[in-house]
């Protein structure tokens, strides 16, 4: 049962970064992952070293997808174990390197390691284009019968070759290995069960060993994916146990059981220092998490240069920076298929933190989808009013590039499309017309970058490394003029 649980638990987050991110109608689900929580409330992780040292690893047994995942393969391969091996300390200097790294602003390093990121990346990568690809076609199929509305298409994935690959590699090495070492990314290199053990060392629930039952045949140690037990001394690593309950349905002599209270291992005084600092931890963490966001404002330095635009509700570069852990929800929850993983836009400290790519399209102006789909607070929830006053870049308009001038030809595409009215419409010779940018009312939407038909472009938008306002739009022009998810705007 508790096997069933977990798959639950992971096909509710399989559905979720498919079909459901960035809707209300699950707000929570991602809100019960471990990173995602301590980014985005202070006392994350307070609290889970609180549940750590009541139920031990149990947050790795039940809600972490990415442990499930392991468990499942290794399961499907029947393979069993050579018993007790220890654990490797490794594991703390990952757990050492990954809060320094994230204390310093490298969020590469701790979005690597993550599992919920690592997890949301296999779906939304892998899964999700391959799927929407089929559901496309079928919509394709059923439409050429004359038969409409029966599926609908899924919209825009973006796919990122890069990304592609290093994802596939990472699961088909973490594939490989789970079916030889049961659950070895969860043993040897999650920051969050290293973290979880320092306060797991003498939880109140707990695999123990009871009376003296135990023949020492050692099946137990052969169905532990963690290899924790060791029959030899009677006892189980509780910092590594993942409380999987397989020794305790394995074992013929019901000498393993889970029990709750008194009969805990002792701490030694190793076991008092991994509290400690797991402690210190867990403060410098809640820290880090609460520290002001120092930003500084930025520009372009040359009209020719673009800065990366980030995602309306991330409010700077410093607080996107901080939070984002690159699970690539927001990627997927994008109606406009314009958010995308990033490949050295944000420099190696932001490697696959999202960026928007208004070569695909625009950001629609009443969408509110990333911040939905966000569990970290690096793209926070707006209401669409609110949104549609935040500006995260500004346009640029190169007269010289508009054809208009140099072609003598009408246009007007960034005008019909811009919400706001930013980029309107004024006289020109010979009776033509040619854009003016109003840059107190540009929302940085893409929209007008995306439908101009000049190339180079006439139009180019750089994003803000801190978002502003604009001044509010009389005349409530409510939007572009033409279907915001066209193929040829022009």
């Amino acid at each position: 049962m508790r096997f069933l649980l977990a798959l639950t638990v992971a096909a509710l987050f399989l559905a979720w970064f498919l079909f459901r991110a960035g809707r209300a109608d699950m707000p929570l689900l991602p809100a019960l992952q471990a990173v995602p929580s301590i980014l985005r409330w202070w006392g994350g992780a307070a609290a889970l070293a609180l549940g750590a040292m009541v139920a031990g690893r149990a947050y790795c047994s039940v809600l972490c997808p990415l442990g499930t995942f392991q468990e499942a393969v290794w399961r499907a391969g029947r393979r069993r174990l050579s018993g007790y091996a220890p654990g490797s300390p490794v594991r703390y200097w990952i757990l050492a390197l990954v809060l320094a790294a994230g204390a310093a602003g490298l969020a590469a390093v701790p979005a690597l390691l993550d599992p919920y990121a690592a997890f949301g990346r296999g779906v939304t990568q892998l899964l999700r284009p391959s799927l929407a690809g089929g559901i496309d076609s079928l919509a394709g199929f059923f439409e050429s019968l004359g038969l409409y509305g029966v599926i609908s298409g899924t919209g825009r994935v973006p796919f990122v070759p890069g990304l592609f690959w290093s994802t596939a590699a990472f699961f088909l090495a973490l594939t490989l290995w789970s079916l030889r070492k049961g659950r070895p990314f969860c043993d040897a290199l999650c920051p969050v069960g290293t973290f979880l053990g320092l306060f797991s060392r003498s939880s109140l629930l707990s695999i123990r060993f009871s009376g003296e039952s135990c023949t020492g045949c050692g099946l137990c140690g052969t169905v532990c994916p963690q290899e924790c037990i060791s029959v030899k001394e009677r006892t189980v690593d509780a910092d590594r146990c993942v409380l999987c309950l397989r020794c305790v349905d394995a074992c013929p002599g019901g000498s393993l059981s889970l029990s709750f209270g008194g009969g805990g291992q002792s701490l030694s005084r190793r076991g008092l220092l991994r509290t400690a600092a797991g402690t210190l931890a867990a403060l410098g963490v809640a820290f880090w998490s609460s520290k002001k966001d120092d930003t500084v404002a930025a520009a372009a330095s040359s009209r020719d240069e673009k800065l990366p635009v980030s995602p309306p509700g991330s409010k700077s570069r410093g607080n996107f920076t901080k939070k984002c852990v690159a699970c690539t929800a927001c990627v997927a929850a994008c109606p406009a298929g314009i958010i995308r993983p990033s490949l050295g836009e944000w420099g190696a400290a932001g490697l696959f933190q999202p960026v928007l790519d208004y070569r695909r399209g625009y950001c629609q102006y009443g969408c509110t989808a990333c911040g939905g789909a966000c569990p970290t607070g690096a793209i926070e929830s707006l209401e669409p009013e609110e949104k549609q006053l935040v500006s995260i870049g500004k346009a640029r308009f190169l007269r010289r590039n508009c054809i208009v001038r140099k072609y003598g030809t009408a246009c007007g595409a960034c005008s019909e499309h811009c919400p706001t009215q930013a980029m309107r419409m004024v006289p020109f010779r010979g009776g033509l017309t040619i854009p003016e940018l109003d840059p107190s009312i540009c929302l940085g939407c893409g929209a007008c970058e995306y439908a101009c038909p000049a190339e180079p472009k006439a139009v180019t938008v750089s994003g803000l490394a801190v978002h502003g306002k604009i001044r509010p739009v009389s005349g409530g022009e409510g939007g572009p003029t033409v279907a915001p998810l066209e193929e040829f705007p022009f």
